[in-house]
């Protein structure tokens, strides 16, 4: 223990010991047992009474998405791309996918998602929002997905109250995200499609409209031949639409171009493949990803290596994108400048026209007309061809051509997963074991009752002279009782003097009824611990007496002390039992001791003696009763009694009397010691009012009961009135709780059974 001083005031550090956390741990041993076997039996009934779970598994294999439309495409380099694989990790915990999965196997209807129908049960609505929601949350909190470090397998859990239930689960929820991630693949094909089937069937229309008119044009208007100068002019005419077709063809297939890879990824874009630098940065990526992968394995992410390479890798994958959108701007680029022409040449195409038309407005128009035919069929075979083209790609799909690949489907569990019993159960017990120990430090922290001299001397600041064990008859506590032996009654009690002290003969009265019941009780059993020093004097607890009174006497190094009150805190402290075995052992010691009885309230020193409680210490006070009727003989040899008497209206005036004071002084020369049984000090003032009288105090607490506050409070009373304090007392203790050791060693080498 640390000790140390600041402005006056003396502090005390203590020093961590790890037999006092044992003791107080076996203390409290009962309740950590308690908390550990209920915890215990909690868990290992649940465990046993819990439904077994089957937890179906299977493996997917992910991989970038090939291309099989070029030899070009199949032969690209293969990047690793993190962003890509977590992307698939999430869409296989999906609610859509989840719901996909959970239509294919029909959960609605079945009874471990929905429960079992009964007679007050609605049926289930399965369009309904709130059912469906809590459907998809109960089916993704069976699933589990976990990636296969440094591969490109991912295993998929499901555990289900049905093993093949939860097999089902875990290959519906594969092909779901097959069919899933096969319709994203062809999505952007299938837009282009639609928009070139829309131009041809536009053109296609327009095309026959222009036919019909020109027939009809050229029947009303009797259209044989051409003179030269129109010639000139609807050939140049021609040229100009020629130029303007082109131009049109020119323009749809960019803008069909640019409408197919402006939403795409860079590996569906086929210019991406002859891009020298796309391919360069791609590699570049590829070798980034890889080595940064693998030294992920010997450093953290924090080492500056690793910084470094994430910064170039980050770099190399912004510059990858980057080229990509150049791509697409481009693409952007040639549209724009191929509509721009398609506007330059329409414009001019119309000034041309407008001068056939002078010239001759029938052949012009009839010329015009057929030269419309044929731009619109040479724009209608371009966009046939076009459309031929993403028409392979969209078939495709119907090959299921994917990136996703089932290597193990899942198969019914032959063993259930769970609850593992032997397993919750030892949890259980460790769980329990912790809990209830840290239970016991709680109740430990919150108990602020005095259980050892530490107690005593820290907070009271008094010696401790004594502990006093519980004491119990047949292993069961009974406290403290009465009714053992039997009573006499007090006659002819003569009071003589010899050499100044006090001697008594008894004529045949109490004194040898009482010495007769005591010598038939040494060989019975002891039912209470009031005078056990006299009745057992071989026991543990005679010996505790026969402790503090040693400690008493050596606690003051004043001759003089005679006159010892006993009091306590609170009530029913065992103070009443002290007084009499202290003074027993005292007697035992060869000393004249007298029992002055001045708890006027509560007076029971009579009974524990077997004396009537007539011509005591109130009539002595109150009335001229003489000295040789108040004192009596005990059946203990140099032991005597001052009984109460009757109970008075006004104790506390009589003992602060001077005719009690008086009495005191009297009695001072005659007795070695003089003991004084007065009420608790904290509840009356009887035992204050006592202190000019007294040479000391001794404050009796009982064990695992008196709060230190009591203790504290009582012991700042008696400093006010400047009482003196011998010591403390603790009584009714339980040593196999308090103090483990010392009880062993103190019953199995002192005690007798």
């Amino acid at each position: 223990m640390e000790v140390f001083e600041k402005s006056g005031e003396r502090f005390e550090e203590e020093e961590i010991n790890l037999r006092d956390y044992w003791t107080v741990v076996a203390k409290r041993r009962w309740m950590v047992m308690a908390v550990t076997l209920t915890v215990f039996a909690i868990v290992t009934i649940l465990s046993f009474r819990t439904r077994p779970t089957f937890r179906a598994k299977g493996t997917l294999l992910i991989e970038q998405e090939p291309n099989i439309l070029s030899f070009e495409q199949i032969m690209q380099v293969d990047t690793f791309r993190d962003d890509f694989y977590q992307t698939q990790y999430k869409l296989l915990q999906s609610r859509s996918l989840a719901y996909n999965a959970i239509e294919r196997l029909k959960l609605y209807e079945n009874e471990e998602f929905v429960g079992k129908p009964g007679p007050g049960r609605k049926p289930v609505d399965k369009v309904n929002p709130v059912f469906r929601a809590n459907l998809v949350s109960s089916f993704l909190g069976r699933l589990e997905v976990k990636p296969v470090r440094l591969t490109r397998l991912v295993e998929v859990n499901f555990t289900a109250g049905n093993a093949e239930l939860a097999a089902a689960a875990v290959n519906a929820l594969f092909d779901s995200f097959i069919d899933m991630n096969i319709q994203a693949k062809y999505e952007a094909t299938e837009q282009a499609t639609e928009f070139l089937t829309t131009q041809i069937a536009d053109l296609r229309r327009d095309t026959e409209q222009k036919e019909k008119e020109l027939h009809a044009y050229g029947a009303e208007k009797n259209i044989v031949a051409l003179s030269d100068k129109e010639t000139t002019v609807v050939e140049k005419l021609g040229e100009l639409n020629r130029a303007l077709t082109e131009t049109q063809i020119d323009r749809i297939r960019k803008e069909a171009y640019y409408d197919e890879i402006k939403n795409a990824s860079p590996d569906f874009i086929p210019e991406a493949l002859n891009n020298v630098l796309i391919q360069r940065l791609r590699e570049e990526y590829g070798k980034l990803s890889r080595e940064y992968s693998k030294k992920q394995e010997l450093y953290r992410p924090e080492y500056p290596e690793m910084q470094r390479l994430k910064t170039e890798l980050d770099g190399a994958k912004e510059s990858l994108k980057d080229e990509t959108q150049n791509l697409i701007k481009g693409a952007y680029s040639e549209y724009q400048a191929a509509w721009k022409k398609e506007k330059s040449l329409e414009e001019v195409f119309n000034s041309q026209k407008q001068d056939a038309i002078q010239l001759n407005s029938n052949a012009i128009a009839y010329n015009s007309l057929k030269i419309e035919i044929e731009n619109n069929k040479s724009l209608l075979e371009s966009l046939l061809r076009r459309n031929s083209e993403t028409g392979v790609a969209a078939r495709l799909r119907g090959l299921r051509t994917s990136n996703i690949k089932i290597v193990d489907r899942a198969e019914a569990p032959q063993f259930p997963a769970g609850p593992k019993k032997k397993k919750n159960m030892l949890l259980a017990l460790v769980i329990g074991l912790f809990a209830g120990i840290g239970l016991a430090f709680l109740f430990e922290y919150l108990d602020n009752t005095v259980k050892t001299s530490e107690d005593v001397e820290k907070y009271a600041h008094l010696p401790a002279l004594g502990i006093v064990p519980t004491f119990t008859v047949d292993g069961y506590r009974k406290g403290y009782g009465y009714g053992y032996g039997q009573r006499g009654h007090a006659k002819g009690i003569i009071l003589k003097t010899t050499d100044g002290i006090h001697q008594t003969e008894d004529k045949g009265g109490a004194g040898a009824e009482a010495r007769e019941s005591g010598a038939k009780n040494q060989g019975t059993q002891v039912k209470s611990i009031e005078l056990i020093s006299h009745r057992w004097p071989k026991s543990d607890y005679a010996e505790s007496y026969r402790s503090i009174r040693t400690s008493l006497l050596l606690s003051t190094a004043d001759p003089n002390l005679k006159v010892i009150v006993v009091t306590s805190a609170l009530a029913s402290e065992g103070k009443t039992a002290t007084v009499s075995n202290l003074a027993v052992v005292l007697a035992q010691a060869g000393k004249h001791v007298l029992i002055l009885d001045a708890d006027l309230r509560k007076p029971r020193q009579h009974r524990i003696f077997g004396i009537r409680n007539l011509n005591g210490l109130t009539n002595y006070l109150t009335a001229n009763l003489e000295l040789k009727a108040l004192v009596k003989q005990t059946e203990i040899p140099l032991l005597y009694l001052i009984n109460a008497g009757p109970v008075p209206p006004n104790p506390a005036e009589l003992l602060g009397s001077d005719k009690m004071a008086g009495l005191i002084e009297y009695l001072k020369p005659h007795f070695h010691y003089i003991l004084i049984d007065t009420p608790p000090m904290l509840a009356v003032s009887d035992a204050l009012v006592l202190g000019p009288k007294l040479d000391g105090v001794v404050l009796i607490v009982q064990g695992e009961k008196t709060s230190r506050e009591a203790m504290k409070r009582a012991k700042e009373k008696l400093d006010l009135l400047k009482i003196k304090s011998l010591g403390v007392v603790i009584n009714n203790l339980n040593l196999q709780r308090h103090d483990y050791y010392y009880k062993r060693y103190y019953y199995h080498y002192y005690g007798e059974e």
